[in-house]
């Protein structure tokens, strides 16, 4: 979901991407301060206990709704599953200011009882476990927000035109419609039929099955058939005025991208939202089929200021590039898959952040990708602190962070993918996106996780203790000093803004360029100590290091400097050299030796030695080029020393 102030994305015309979309510095910021807004006051919502005794997999719902009016009338009638032996009641959740008129058991009225925003029905003759039963509740009433502004069921207009939308998330469901507001069961299945004055047309999840204009009232049936969690659940109801784009995908099959738009918009809307037709290409490539292919993607126009991944129908302010690519990366992640507690938001916000991002990189020959990264990590640097983890719930600024939960959740995708490699990373994202334990349902970070260590055959525990549960982010220093011709040791150093993490075990990206900047390499530094060094081979003389110059990493940059290397002096001599299994060191008087370090070409420590002999014996290295390091008691020294077979 996405929240902002005005139109902030425009586009430019630029030789080498045509009809571009430049990313808005604030963006995320604006989305995540109005998110936070609309959950205010609701945070303190407390799941049921009881909802893991039942499995609702069917709700039919019966609305009317007139848009001049902000009133609703319904019935919602629920079949679901006992899971338990003898259930002997269903609760819901509906705002104790609602009216229910009736409750409707086995075909006979029945009594309830409300406390607070519960409703509770008994069962009179106990179900057993995997017993089928249905509910049917009649009730209506204005809806009341505990929002100022924000509310779940929202009037509005547009060019003097009524308009009602509904915006659940998260706990929003329970001011407008008896439900189960859950993280832990999905509705397997929902109809949604909205009587309103037949000017009107409703917007909804799903596919319209029937549109009927009969004395001066217009009815449509949308229909659902995929799991969908409560907050998901929407209406949007104004003189919408429709068309369509689609998606055609490689076996022939299409995908409609069905677009309900203020009439005064319309010729504007049908200029913008083509460009779904590529991002749902992009993320099919990446990820997997669109997961709601056999129905439709669609946009609804609404009267708040952002934009809501409602299941197969995002309603949007307006359709500006990065808010459409946003919403839609969410019908993947977010909606197919969805967090499973709201400590972990960043399956849902840091994903479609990140997804937007992976749009700038493919599409507009990636020409906005740099900024977009740049922008981000910006973002992230603005405090010393803070945890993509959300470690309080009830704390509003906390889950719908801007920092955390949007831009370091995404960057916590993209360093996963520097770290792993592209091929990995896509491959554990697929799997993961894959997972029939998932699928339609709930995860958590550890999930993601387990498929992320599969694909990259590696442990990721302390990569995501670092950056998943700790705060903060690395401060690097470098120095680096030419050793001879085409041999360049660099010298990495870090701390760390946050006392959380003691040290961040990362591959750290460095270049280096010659004084004109006509020649340039790259290397991996994968730094495990404070102060390691590597030996790296150059073909030039190197004026400049630059350390993560293309923005992998969430990280500053403290200092970068050079110093000149005191090569071996006459009197320090290694022999033979090339040696095959033994050599000997020879120091100046009244040096003796300290240490000696042997790194390969590629920098990597090989062999270590602290004590004052001078002979040696390593018939066990490898046949290649070294660097060797003498430390003595007065001075260091670094040769090149070559290792040949015997």
């Amino acid at each position: 979901m996405l929240r902002f102030i005005q139109s902030i994305l425009f586009s430019l015309i630029i030789a080498i991407t045509g009809f571009a979309q430049k990313p808005d510095p604030d963006f995320t910021d604006k989305m995540a301060l109005q998110d936070q807004q609309k959950f205010r006051l609701k945070s303190t919502f407390k799941e049921n206990e009881s909802y893991t005794e039942t499995d609702l997999f069917y709700q039919r719902m019966e609305w009317e709704i007139d848009p001049n009016v902000k009133y609703i009338r319904g019935v919602v009638t629920s079949y679901f599953k006992s899971k338990i032996e003898n259930l002997t009641k269903i609760e819901f959740d509906l705002k104790q200011s609602m009216t229910v008129t009736s409750v409707v058991h086995r075909n006979q009225q029945i009594g309830f009882s409300r406390s607070g925003d519960k409703l509770m029905i008994p069962i009179n003759d106990p179900l057993p476990e995997n017993q089928i039963d249905s509910v049917q509740i009649s009730y209506h009433g204005e809806p009341v927000s505990d929002t100022i502004g924000f509310g779940a069921f929202s009037q509005g207009t547009h060019a003097g035109v009524p308009v009602i939308w509904t915006l659940s998330e998260p706990y929003g469901a329970l001011e407008w419609w008896p439900c189960k507001q859950s993280l832990v069961d999905k509705i397997d299945s929902i109809d949604i039929i909205v009587t309103t004055p037949e000017m009107y047309r409703t917007a909804s999840n799903g596919v319209v099955v029937q549109d009927i204009v009969e004395a001066g009232f217009r009815r449509m049936h949308w229909k659902h058939r995929h799991p969908i969690t409560t907050y998901l659940v929407a209406i949007a109801v104004t003189n919408y005025a429709t068309y369509s784009d689609w998606f055609e995908m490689e076996d022939g099959r299409k995908i409609e991208i069905l677009n309900y738009v203020y009439p005064e918009n319309l010729e504007k809307a049908k200029t913008e939202t083509p460009v779904t037709v590529e991002f749902i290409g992009l993320f099919n490539r990446l990820f997997g089929e669109y997961p709601f292919a056999n129905e439709k993607y669609g946009h609804a126009q609404f009267g708040w200021r952002g934009g809501m991944e409602h299941q197969t129908m995002s309603f949007m302010y307006n359709f500006n590039y990065e808010l459409v690519a946003h919403e839609l990366a969410h019908q993947w992640f977010g909606n197919y898959i969805t967090c499973g507690s709201w400590q972990d938001i960043w399956l849902n916000e840091g994903f479609a952040t990140y997804l937007a991002g992976l749009v700038y990189e493919n599409l507009q020959d990636g020409y906005w990708w740099p900024i977009w990264k740049k922008l981000n990590v910006e973002r992230i640097l603005r405090q010393p602190g803070g945890s993509v983890f959300v470690k309080d719930t009830t704390n509003v600024g906390t889950i719908f962070n801007a920092r955390l939960s949007y831009s370091k959740g995404a960057y916590l995708l993209h360093m996963l993918r520097w770290v792993l490699g592209d091929e990995a990373f896509f491959k554990g994202v697929k799997n993961y996106y894959n997972d029939p334990q998932i699928a339609n349902g709930f995860a958590r970070t550890h999930q993601l996780v387990k498929h992320m260590e599969a694909a990259g055959d590696t442990s990721l525990t302390g990569f995501f203790n670092d950056w998943f549960y700790g705060e903060g982010f690395p401060i690097y220093s470098a120095e680096f000093v030419p050793v001879e011709k085409g041999l360049l040791k660099i010298i990495l150093s870090q701390t760390q803004s946050h006392p959380s993490v003691s040290f961040f075990e990362m591959p750290v990206p460095v270049r280096v360029y010659n004084e004109n900047k006509t020649d340039s390499a790259d290397f991996r530094l994968v730094q495990t100590t404070n102060n390691q060094e590597y030996l790296v081979k150059v073909g030039f003389q190197v004026a400049e290091l630059i350390i993560d110059p293309d923005y992998w990493l969430v990280s500053k940059t403290e200092s970068v400097v050079t110093a000149q290397f005191e090569s071996v002096s006459e009197q320090v001599k290694v022999f033979p050299n090339p040696f095959s299994n033994q050599f000997s060191v020879s120091l100046p008087p009244a040096q003796q030796l300290v240490s000696l370090q042997l790194y390969s070409a590629q920098g990597v420590l090989v062999k270590q030695y602290s004590g004052n002999k001078t002979e040696f014996n390593w018939p066990e290295i490898t046949e290649g080029l070294y660097l060797l390091r003498i430390k003595t008691n007065l001075d260091t020294y670094e040769t090149k020393i070559v290792k040949s077979n015997p």
